[in-house]
């Protein structure tokens, strides 16, 4: 008999403990706005349903939403900008509703008009109450994604505590969550499974106070790593990569996936890789998947969202977005500029290990065990399935277009990463994805050093490219005033390969973790030194200057070399864009003079990708190359005797080589042999009509390195009448 009147009196007690009230919901910006007072203390999740009519049961309803407590309330902006925040939405009527300290927050996104009574309850509780936990009446709602667009929410304004120059902006958004993926809104895409549906996205803007809006400004992304916020990445943090946007604003993305282990059990902040998850995960229960799943990119379809409503909002250049990030950041930007390489200029990427792989653990719930590779919905540019452990790698391309960004990695020879066995760890497979990088021309600028895992300052981290917060104590490469002032997407760039062909450039080893073991060299890049300007192009020609940097301010970012050889491909052509099967001309001349140093004929290889062979480029301070290549027989521009034609076969050489001289009369010439700092000889040749042959080897043995012939007249020592290059 106790028992009978106990259980009454706890459920009664368990009601008043978690208690919920004054439910009501209003329609504003797209989408439906749900709030309620919550009591102390407060449930670790509530859930809500609607139904056309009023109920007095979840059972008679339909689960629409069911929100952790960080989600129902702004965890993350009272976390990273005031522990007193509420959330501020629209109020339906063209104003600003800021909830009070005691209301929570469902968002919900309709795909067609009508009208839903909306409930709130614990999870667990099932009673629908009128005028308590039920909105009063039927909640009429729009749909109108042309004329009134789902919208981002500001929610703070800030001064960055980094740095007293600059503005900070917080934000919310909310997304649809539906169990197939595809069903989009016209103007919102699907962001969440149906389990996730409401969930909130957190991210900050920061921008220079004195930003000079005039002709489109930069949009810089910023993703953080494993345990890491938004706050992390604001204006004027992390001084050893400079975040000081000057020509545009920087973005900073929360990966705000809150999943059942990590944050009901451990309390730790899930994650979503900056990714997405399985499709039919579901966060409330933990339970691991019995069957193949689907791993949907919800994360990448907010951000890439969230980066066309800043552009409506702000005047930003829709050809200068960079991305970058750190650890699982890193992954996260590889995978995105992977999945939408059109939309990214550049892409950085700081201590990605280039594969998943993950030991058995939390994860296993939310993306299925390593192991078994789970799929993703994406398909690479062959129309296969990408699995989840090749999404993140540095070669696997995303999506059908041919070219990507400009991706530049750093990573790191003493990257244990011991904290967090995420797969960001220096080992052979961070080696192979360097070498399969830098083999499959798409231009990958690759970098390795001595530093640990972390781009923060202390001297775990000094190296090679980091040694300090001075500008003179750390590469210029990775500033966001960099990327802001150098890249574009709508203009081609030649994407230098093959770099670890060339002897004078340093070897990352086999991938044994540790510097001065003997494994390779302890620092060293395939491709950073290279510099060029934008190229000129038209339907026949392509042209560029290039260098290799020499008088940079960090003196480690100046290339210890005179000179590098590399293949060299055009990607992103903007017009310039000759068939397979075509056969262009390509030279190479000093920029200055116009003397030819090199040329030649290649074919236009499948898929339509330009590539030439073997191009030398030079530091600045002893000169910069100009690079053509052409479907039209260019004219040589070269000073000195039409007369008198020469070329040197082969080159470059790895024995004796041939100049060969064609002249049109009986002449004396002087041949002259020189590297950039000295003349190794010289020699005077009879030279007749016709084709002439001279065997270099004859003037014995040259060290391995590039020299330049020169043939001058021997009556007229200073008159020269051709300049090439050989290389051997």
């Amino acid at each position: 008999m106790k028992k009978c009147i106990l259980l009454p009196f706890l459920l009664a007690i368990h009601s008043l403990l978690f208690a919920q009230s004054n439910v009501r919901a209003w329609y504003a910006d797209g989408q439906v706005w749900v709030v309620w007072e919550a009591t102390n203390p407060l449930p670790e999740t509530f859930a809500v349903y609607a139904k056309p009519v009023s109920f007095n049961n979840t059972s008679n309803a339909t689960l629409v939403g069911r929100l952790f407590k960080e989600e129902y309330g702004p965890a993350a902006l009272r976390e990273q900008v005031d522990t007193a925040a509420t959330y501020r939405i629209p109020n339906g009527n063209g104003g600003v509703y800021q909830l009070a300290g005691n209301e929570a927050l469902f968002v919900a996104t309709p795909h067609q008009a009508g009208s839903l009574f909306f409930a709130v309850v614990a999870w667990g509780e099932n009673t629908v109450t009128s005028s308590v936990n039920i909105t009063s009446s039927a909640v009429p709602f729009q749909y109108d994604p042309v004329g009134d667009p789902v919208e981002c929410h500001l929610q703070k304004t800030f001064i960055s505590p980094f740095d007293s120059d600059y503005a900070c902006f917080a934000f919310y958004m909310w997304a649809d969550g539906r169990q197939n993926q595809w069903e989009n809104r016209p103007d919102f895409p699907v962001m969440a499974n149906a389990a996730k549906n409401g969930m909130p996205g957190f991210f900050m803007v920061s921008a220079p106070l004195n930003l000079d809006t005039t002709g489109g400004i930069a949009l810089s992304v910023w993703l953080h790593g494993g345990g890491g916020t938004a706050r992390q990445s604001l204006a004027g943090s992390r001084q050893i990569i400079r975040l000081n946007p000057k020509q545009g604003i920087l973005l900073a993305h929360n990966d705000d996936f809150f999943g059942y282990y990590l944050s009901y059990f451990s309390g730790i902040d899930g994650a979503s890789k900056h990714f997405g998850w399985r499709k039919n995960y579901d966060p409330f229960t933990g339970a691991a998947p019995t069957d193949i799943d689907t791993i949907v990119n919800y994360t990448q379809r907010r951000y890439r969202w969230i980066d066309e409503w800043i552009m409506r909002h702000y005047p930003v250049d829709p050809a200068r977005i960079n991305i970058n990030g750190h650890s699982m950041g890193s992954r996260g930007a590889t995978m995105m500029a992977k999945v939408f390489p059109g939309h990214y200029a550049s892409a950085t990427i700081l201590n990605n290990g280039g594969i998943d792989d993950d030991p058995p653990g939390l994860s296993d719930v939310v993306y299925g065990l390593t192991e078994l590779n789970f799929p993703t919905n994406l398909t690479d540019y062959g129309g296969n399935t990408v699995p989840f452990t090749h999404a993140s790698d540095y070669y696997t391309r995303l999506s059908n277009q041919r070219d990507l960004p400009l991706m530049r990695f750093y990573h790191s020879k003493n990257d244990k990463n011991d904290e967090a066995l995420t797969g960001n760890s220096w080992d052979p497979g961070v080696v192979a994805n360097f070498r399969a990088a830098d083999s499959l021309a798409f231009g990958a600028q690759l970098n390795w050093s001595e530093r640990q895992h972390g781009p923060d300052t202390g001297p775990a981290y000094d190296d090679h490219w980091l040694n300090g917060n001075l500008p003179t104590q750390q590469t210029i490469l990775d500033d966001i005033a960099y990327e802001e002032e150098h890249f574009r997407s709508d203009v081609s760039f030649p994407a230098f390969f093959n770099h670890r062909l060339d002897p004078q450039n340093n070897d990352p080893g086999t991938g044994l973790q540790g510097i001065n073991n003997g494994d390779g060299d302890n620092w060293g890049t395939w491709g950073a030194y290279h510099r060029w300007e934008h190229p000129q192009e038209d339907a026949a020609h392509w042209q560029t200057m290039a260098w290799l940097e020499s008088d940079a301010i960090y003196d480690n970012d100046n290339c210890p070399i005179n000179s590098l050889l590399a293949d060299l491909a055009i990607r992103k052509p903007q017009q310039f864009k000759p068939a397979t099967g075509t056969t262009v001309n390509w030279w190479v001349r000093d920029f200055a003079t116009q003397q030819v140093l090199q040329d030649g004929s290649a074919i236009v290889q499948s898929d339509d990708l330009v590539v030439i062979p073997q191009v030398i480029v030079f530091r600045s301070d002893i000169l910069k190359v100009q690079i053509d290549i052409s479907t039209q027989p260019v004219a040589t521009q070269e000073s000195g005797n039409d007369a008198l034609k020469a070329s040197i076969a082969p080159n470059p050489s790895a024995g004796p080589a041939t100049l060969m001289l064609y002249s049109e009369k009986e002449q004396k010439v002087t041949l002259q042999v020189s590297n950039i700092s000295s003349v190794l000889f010289s020699v005077e040749k009879q030279i007749h009509i016709g084709e002439n042959r001279i065997d270099l080897g004859d003037f014995g043995s040259i060290p391995a390195g590039f020299y330049f012939v020169e043939i001058a007249a021997a009556d007229t020592p200073l008159k020269v009448l051709k300049k090439v290059m050989i290389v051997f």
